[in-house]
């Protein structure tokens, strides 16, 4: 009897889609040097351009007393959750 050469596991097997979707996308070489130098280009050429650089999270764009509100809630939150699981321990 024949041996199935088509088991994923057997040495005959010739699989065309191994690897990550990111393993199968062509990209030229390039070095983390390489990298940072295209980054600091681009980075540059923004500023010199006057585009605005848009900020790293939505908390930056509030005003202040929101931020301070969203900080309170947070720490209470935190606080309420610790004092209900020392309560519950504690039963």
């Amino acid at each position: 009897m024949p041996e199935n050469t088509n088991k994923p596991g057997s040495d005959g097997s010739h699989r065309t889609d191994r690897g990550t979707v990111l393993d199968r996308i062509p990209m030229p070489p390039m070095s983390g040097e390489e990298a940072l130098r295209r980054f600091d280009e681009q980075r540059s050429s923004d500023q010199e351009y006057g585009t605005r650089v848009t900020p790293q999270s939505e908390l930056s764009q509030l005003h202040p007393v929101m931020r301070l509100l969203a900080l309170i809630g947070t720490l209470g939150l935190i606080v309420g959750v610790l004092i209900g699981v020392l309560y519950l321990i504690g039963r």
